[in-house]
């Protein structure tokens, strides 16, 4: 039977099985992570220790002071919650040089729609005497009870890593950056005191924010290659990836220290301008983002093209067949390639111009089969300088009509000034932000359904509500 004691107690542990005792101990000697869990808990996502009910919030309990707000108590249109989308736990099946298996966690970022960035020691691990056996990435764990959560293999050879900086690009299998989204790394140095803020998966729990005591180090938060601070983490919390109050990345936490009693501890990561300096990360960074993907900071899922920026030109881009399907708004006038006639003896009507009311009304397109193809051109009668696209999926009038009809999931968005972005739409009524990397005068946006979420009852696809801020 294993016993429990706490060999010493810090805000960074790392959780070690020895003869039958579960024991934390600092981490500030060596890496800030893994807990390890029994080798049949892997694939699971409530990580237990052996003989252990409470699962780790006795550990999150247990760590005095420590800030760890859980993901699931905000909003769904919050935007740390949205912003932690391309957040993911990192479930490693390991086994050590005697054949013993166990699970171990860290934490995984999306920078792509395929590639996660993570600590190398987590994988392909700095231990030798270790062997890594399968890897899975868990998105959108948010809650204890939950039954499942989007699961992904995680390929095992990195794409590009380095021990010393202790970073590794991992491929992950089925784009989930396209459902999720993901962060497009601009580097920002962060002051000493600077508030800061960490999305992560400690000890392996439902996704988690540290903001509160948040901060870069002071008097000085870099040496050398390392961005020092004092954000609480837990083992689990390596691979974090570390943002200031712009959402801007300053650097990957990857190793512990911070202890209560003392005010110059501090928990450290790569700096994020260290990472950039390696030629092989940033050129493949750069490979994999490009300059034409939305997101400044992710708030909500966003898509790489597809194809190249498309130039077009910057005048109203209508097809003469559409004139008679506009309605003139506030805003100028939206115009759609289809419109479902009114139904209910003429009670409800989809037009487009439902999409400025945000009152549950929608405008639904009218082709056979689950829209694909089908657009919309919101045109502003001039130039219109736009930071933010705000969108409430499907037809929301009531949870029935929701579930009814279908939702779009993915979408090209294309402006006058040449350029066009595919956007990922989730699956809610809830209002979703989308952010551009800075703001842009346009004379006209136009929006293709390229992707949908279907109907439970009919194929019409339908969005109430489309707003440019």
């Amino acid at each position: 039977m294993l016993t429990y004691r706490i060999c010493k107690m810090t805000r960074t542990g790392i959780l070690i099985l020895v003869a039958g005792t579960i024991c934390l101990f600092t981490a500030g000697l060596t890496f800030a992570d893994d807990f390890r869990f029994p080798a049949n808990s892997f694939g699971q996502l409530l990580l237990v220790p052996n003989q252990s009910t409470g699962g780790n919030n006795a550990l999150l309990s247990a760590q005095k002071g420590g800030a760890f707000e859980p993901i699931s108590e905000f909003n769904t249109d919050d935007r740390y919650r949205q912003f932690g989308a391309p957040v993911a736990r990192l479930d490693i099946l390991q086994e050590d040089d005697k054949g013993e298996q166990f699970v171990s966690t860290c934490t995984a970022n999306l920078i792509a729609p395929d590639v996660l960035l993570t600590n190398y020691h987590c994988i392909p691990g700095s231990d030798k005497s270790i062997k890594t056996v399968r890897a899975i990435a868990v998105f959108d764990y948010l809650r204890e009870d939950q039954a499942e959560a989007p699961t992904y293999e995680v390929e095992l050879v990195p794409l590009d890593a380095n021990s010393d900086m202790d970073f590794a690009l991992l491929r992950v299998s089925g784009e989930p950056g396209n459902r999720f989204g993901y962060f497009k790394l601009r580097p920002q140095k962060a002051k000493a005191n600077q508030s800061l803020f960490i999305i992560h998966h400690p000890a392996g729990m439902p996704k988690r924010l540290t903001r509160f005591r948040c901060k870069a180090y002071a008097p000085e938060p870099y040496a050398q290659l390392y961005f020092r601070h004092r954000c609480d983490t837990l083992g689990g919390s390596s691979g974090s990836l570390i943002f200031d109050l712009d959402f801007e990345v300053v650097a990957l936490h990857n190793r512990g220290g911070l202890t209560q009693d003392s005010l110059t501890s501090f928990n450290s990561g790569i700096s994020i301008f260290s990472l950039m300096e390696n030629e092989k990360f940033a050129a493949l960074v750069s490979g994999v983002l490009g300059d034409d993907i939305v997101v400044k900071t992710p708030t909500a899922p966003v898509l790489t093209p597809s194809q190249p920026p498309v130039q077009v030109a910057s005048h109203n881009p209508l097809p003469e067949s559409a004139s008679a399907q506009c309605d003139t708004v506030a805003l100028g006038r939206i115009c759609a390639s289809s419109m479902l006639s009114p139904q209910g003896s003429g009670k409800y009507n989809y037009r487009m111009r439902n999409l400025t009311r945000n009152d549950g009304m929608a405008w639904v397109e009218a082709q056979s089969g689950q829209g694909i193809g089908e657009w919309l051109v919101f045109d502003f009668g001039g130039e219109k300088t736009i930071s933010n696209v705000v969108f409430r999926n499907g037809y929301t009038r009531t949870a029935k009509t929701y579930s009814n009809n279908s939702r779009v999931s993915v979408m090209t968005l294309e402006m006058s000034t040449g350029k066009r972005f595919r956007i990922g739409l989730r699956d809610t009524s809830d209002p979703q932000n989308y952010s551009l990397p800075e703001p842009v005068k346009v004379k006209w946006i136009k929006l293709t359904i390229d992707d949908v979420f279907a109907g439970r009852k009919y194929a019409d696809t339908a969005l109430s509500y489309i707003d440019f801020r």
